[in-house]
């Protein structure tokens, strides 16, 4: 019924083509060995900031390669942290993380790169306008992983996976001495669940010092799920499908494709057209279309169900 492939449908495009199953297999094939998925976020991080290198050395079609490896071992640091139990709040900040070191180096490459070759231009425009760019798509991967879980535990009639992981985060920054890391990873998850929605982040924060605070949760994803189920099927799907389009993963694949059409076969198509230049055009367009569209039917559901 409505938890059917929820999971799967929350993927973006490409995960749910063949990503998602190279990942479960290589996790597979991984789960007995001494690798964990921390250890294989710090690789998919580093292979990352060797693609955005080859974009700067103008090797497009290996730093596409490069992305593509990143963006599947991306998908496995999770499955194996499943398949392991190893699951953390520090895992997921990590994680987090290394997407923006890889987007980023990304970002820097691209701006060293487009200086280069667009001399006649003022440097500060080029890298603000890079900047801005940064700022949108990784906020949209940020978004997109609070509303994926959000999603998820409406689905499947659980505790709110977002307000259990930030309650764990919020334990650790109140009682004890946390690391930079939990620190880093309370603000993020306490600012984006507010930006996505200030009606529940109020609910959420209402409930930090509650003893029988998982009652009154329970209580609210039965409410939601049945609310799915029936007055608000159709605004949940909406949801659901808008959602997978915000993963910072199409983004990544859209400027792949941008790379190897306008990078390796740019001597023989278009050639007055810089690979860079529109890559960086197409992502920025894309990232503010989804992430609008996105919270536009995620809020649609959201504010609809607190109505009732």
């Amino acid at each position: 019924m409505l938890t059917q492939a929820i999971s799967t449908k929350l993927q973006d495009p490409l995960n749910r083509l063949y990503r998602e199953r190279v990942a479960q297999a290589l996790a597979r094939a991984f789960q007995s060995t001494p690798l964990t998925p921390n250890m294989v976020t710090v690789i998919h991080t580093m292979i990352g900031v060797l693609g955005a290198f080859l974009i700067y050395r103008e090797s497009y079609l290996y730093a596409v390669l490069c992305f593509e490896l990143r963006t599947i071992l991306d998908c496995m640091d999770g499955i194996l942290a499943r398949l392991k139990n190893q699951s953390t709040a520090t895992g997921r900040a990590l994680d987090a993380i290394g997407d923006g070191i890889s987007f980023n180096s990304l970002m820097i490459a691209g701006t060293l790169r487009l200086i280069l070759d667009f001399k006649a231009y003022p440097n500060p425009m080029i890298v603000v306008g890079v900047m801005f760019f940064a700022f949108v798509s990784v906020h949209s991967g940020v978004v997109y992983q609070l509303m994926r879980r959000k999603l998820t535990s409406i689905a499947h009639k659980e505790v709110d996976i977002v307000e259990t992981e930030w309650r764990d985060i919020y334990e650790q920054v109140k009682n004890s001495n946390p690391s930079l890391l939990v620190k880093f990873s309370y603000w993020i998850d306490s600012m984006t669940i507010k930006f996505v929605s200030e009606e529940w982040y109020l609910k959420v924060k209402k409930r930090k010092d509650l003893e029988n605070w998982r009652e009154k949760a329970i209580q609210e994803a039965e409410m939601m799920h049945e609310l799915a189920c029936r007055t608000r099927k159709v605004e949940f799907r909406r949801a659901v499908r808008a959602a997978s389009f915000v993963s910072d993963d199409n983004v990544f694949s859209l400027m792949s494709i941008c790379f190897v059409v306008f990078g390796v076969f740019h001597a023989s198509f278009l050639p007055f057209v810089h690979p860079v230049l529109i890559a960086f055009s197409v992502g920025l367009a894309y990232s503010i279309l989804s992430l609008s569209l996105g919270l536009h039917y995620y809020h649609n559901f959201l504010h609809g169900v607190y109505r009732e």
